[in-house]
């Protein structure tokens, strides 16, 4: 029976690397709700949730990198975060259709990535205003501010990629064979 509980090096490379996915995720959800939770920078809030959900997906593939979105948006949206339905939404789906279309067409390089964590995060923020919008009645002048989360979140997005980039990395010879 015990034999049967063996568990291989490649598997525990593989365990090791989507622990450390997920403890990159769970490091991004802090710094955005306690650090920047209160704090703006420039007048808007970083989402750094969806460019590690982004660069994740884009790493591993749309299987893998699609299940990694699906839990990891619906951990965020059920955190309590405000349009969580949008987020949960948008965080899995153009993900994985970024990852199709960058395996498909483009290279899985740094800057497709940076094309589809913008597009990404433009698509959830123009979403989340429209919601706002319609629901609140939030003026479109508020389209500043979506604007400048876009332009606060993007420069974080190389130091994302750079660590998703050397965690992937792990297990990836025994993976090849």
């Amino acid at each position: 029976m015990l034999d049967k509980l063996y568990i291989t090096p490649r598997q525990w490379l593989r365990i090791l690397r989507w622990t450390l996915y997920a403890a990159l995720f769970l490091l991004a959800l802090l710094v955005q709700t306690v650090v920047f939770g209160s704090r703006t920078v420039f007048g808007a809030h970083p989402d750094l949730v969806a460019i590690v959900i982004t660069c994740v997906c884009l790493r591993e593939g749309p299987e893998r990198g699609g299940t990694f979105a699906l839990i990891a948006s619906l951990v965020w949206c059920l955190s309590g975060i405000d349009q969580g339905s949008v987020c949960l939404l948008v965080l899995t789906v153009l993900p994985v259709l970024g990852s199709i279309l960058c395996r498909a067409v483009l290279a899985n390089r740094f800057l497709p990535s940076l094309l589809v964590c913008f597009v990404t995060l433009a698509v959830e923020q123009g979403l989340i205003l429209l919601m706002k919008h319609f629901f609140a009645g939030v003026a479109w002048e508020q389209a500043g501010r979506a604007l400048r989360c876009l332009l606060v979140t993007l420069p974080v997005q190389p130091a994302v990629y750079g660590l998703v980039k050397c965690i992937a990395k792990i297990g990836e010879y025994h993976e090849s064979t």
